[in-house]
């Protein structure tokens, strides 16, 4: 229906305005629990992980599994930022996702395109290696 307001709880309400405040960072339900537990704001962690699902079918927030047994990271999809043209870097160390946009990486993925007829999957495709904060450390 055009001109219908979406009706949102306080809890939604407080979840998106944390992860939209956050934009292009990933969030685990448990480091959204601890973000809120911190500011004595009680949400429960099945609350979260329901709110979380629901924003991801609703388009506003992008769910990601990296590997089995890795905690899924959650992030609000701002309009501007598609994530289908960027490549992710995982640490195997601290486990954080960086998002990489990477001239040389498009030219390789154009190529494949176009001299082996592979279509790669940018926003899917994550590089796993060690981020520079834990490299210094």
């Amino acid at each position: 229906m055009a001109g219908r307001t979406t009706y949102r709880t306080k809890h939604q309400e407080q979840i998106l305005d944390y992860l939209k405040s956050s934009r292009g960072q990933h969030h685990t339900a448990a480091q959204i629990k601890e973000h809120f537990d911190a500011e004595h704001q009680s949400i429960g962690t099945a609350t979260i992980y329901r709110q979380l699902e629901r924003f991801v079918e609703e388009g506003m927030v992008r769910k990601y599994l990296l590997e089995t047994g890795d905690s899924a990271c959650y992030e609000y999809v701002d309009a501007k930022l598609e994530c289908a043209s960027h490549f992710h870097c995982k640490c195997e160390q601290c486990g954080r996702l960086i998002h990489m946009d990477c001239h040389e990486l498009q030219d390789i993925r154009e190529h494949l395109l176009e001299h082996h007829g592979f279509a790669w999957n940018a926003g899917k495709t994550v590089f796993y290696g060690i981020c520079d904060q834990c490299r210094e450390n």
